[in-house]
């Protein structure tokens, strides 16, 4: 009889333990990382020239021009929320300092949705350098109306 006892005695308090411990809360690191600030519009491809594809389906990524010539950028993007503008950078490296070349409000733009891509496209033309055989690093990036920024892509423009 006294067996049983301990055994219910021992029973409640695995009970009481098990309640007292599962009303601690832990901190969950993972809170401050998932904070969302809002959507935001991806850019899914940026390519420069008129074609978008090599021969054997690569993305064009650089483009080779005359020096001073209108080359026109292409960016495709998908988003759930509205554009504000476009704006387009220039640096003379991936890594160096970047200028702001081109800001294009969506209003005048002349953004489609291609079917066939399932994305917006919009084109910005830019002008290559004026140096001969100099390379341009061209970044898109696309701000929506509640100021949030894409992740940027960029391109290279190399005159002849």
């Amino acid at each position: 009889m006294r067996k049983v006892k301990n055994i219910y005695k021992l029973a409640l308090l695995s009970v009481i333990a098990i309640f007292a411990t599962s009303c601690y809360k832990e901190n969950n690191i993972i809170d401050g990382i998932l904070d969302s600030k809002g959507k935001v519009a991806q850019i899914a491809v940026f390519w420069p020239g008129t074609t978008r594809l090599t021969a054997t389906g690569s993305l064009i990524t650089s483009v080779t021009v005359d020096t001073l010539s209108s080359v026109n950028c292409t960016i495709e993007y998908t988003t759930e929320v509205d554009v504000k503008e476009f704006r387009l950078y220039s640096a003379p490296t991936a890594a160096g300092t970047k200028t702001l070349i081109s800001t294009v409000p969506l209003k005048d733009s002349k953004v489609k949705f291609d079917n066939d891509l399932r994305n917006y496209v919009v084109t910005i033309p830019v002008q290559a350098p004026r140096t001969k055989k100099t390379s341009m690093i061209v970044f898109s990036e696309i701000v929506t109306a509640n100021e949030l920024l894409s992740a940027q892509k960029s391109v290279t423009i190399i005159t002849k």
